[in-house]
């Protein structure tokens, strides 16, 4: 459950829970949290915990250049790490950044790999079952992994062949095509999650997490079909937020696996 947000104190005192929560009060992604708060952990610790207030443009463009020079970034992670000590500066603490001079990592330009339908054909027949299901969905409705894991049975509209994806990219809502060569396969996995959720209420649990307090909004959704994911987990475990023990969906890393 690494892409659900914890529960933060009510009045928080620590430093990054102050920022989480301001964070979290601008309406951004809990994405983009996970990812400001990994590299303004990483610039603390570069400055041997020194607190950001007491640093300036010096600290910051020494850090940003270690990254271009001694860890040999690219130039896109240097960009996303500038833009979390940006937030840092400007947003949370209020304080005007002057035009920094650090050492700009190298841009390295790549040809973009894209598989032929002939090496897309060899991928897919080393896999089988609900991974090679996985599979053929990203690759025929170009679904990125993110949003092939948090597709609900709901997002899956058999009868107009498409999919809605849910805060993707961006946080933005969009549609794609339903493959037509998957849909039986999609058809039995469908069945299979509700034969599963059966499974969980009758044992007392068949609740799933309900994003930007739909569970408040909708009571009952949280129990409802509809809602659950499309490839849940094969166990149930604890929501870091609530408390409550939940089938969420599969790992990423299974799937990367």
């Amino acid at each position: 459950m690494d892409d659900i947000c914890p529960k933060l104190p009510p009045k928080p005192e620590r430093f990054m829970d102050i920022l989480r929560q301001h964070i979290r009060k601008q309406g951004l992604s809990y994405r983009t949290e996970q990812t400001y708060t990994h590299w303004i952990k990483r610039f603390i610790h570069f400055n041997r915990l020194k607190h950001p207030a007491g640093m300036g443009p010096a600290e910051v463009e020494t850090f940003l250049t270690h990254l271009a020079v001694h860890d040999l970034r690219a130039s896109n992670t240097q960009r996303v790490a500038l833009n979390a000590i940006a937030y840092l500066y400007k947003q949370f603490l209020g304080k005007d950044i002057p035009d920094l001079d650090f050492t700009i990592a190298k841009r390295q330009r790549r040809l973009p790999v894209v598989y032929s339908h002939e090496e897309v054909a060899t991928v897919l027949s080393h896999l089988q079952g609900v991974f090679r299901l996985q599979i053929e969905l990203m690759y025929g409705s170009g679904l990125r992994s993110a949003e092939l894991l948090s597709l609900r049975i709901k997002d899956v509209d058999f009868s107009s062949n498409n999919i809605f994806v849910r805060g993707g990219k961006g946080n933005k809502d969009r549609t794609t095509l339903l493959p037509q060569g998957i849909i039986q396969d999609l058809q039995r996995q469908v069945k299979y999650v509700s034969l599963l959720h059966q499974q969980d209420l009758l044992t007392g649990y068949g609740l799933v997490y309900l994003p930007d307090a739909l569970d408040r909004k909708y009571p009952r959704a949280a129990k409802q079909l509809a809602w659950q994911y499309l490839f849940p987990a094969n166990t149930i475990s604890k929501c870091p937020r609530s408390g409550i023990y939940r089938r969420h969906h599969i790992h990423s890393s299974t799937l990367t696996r």
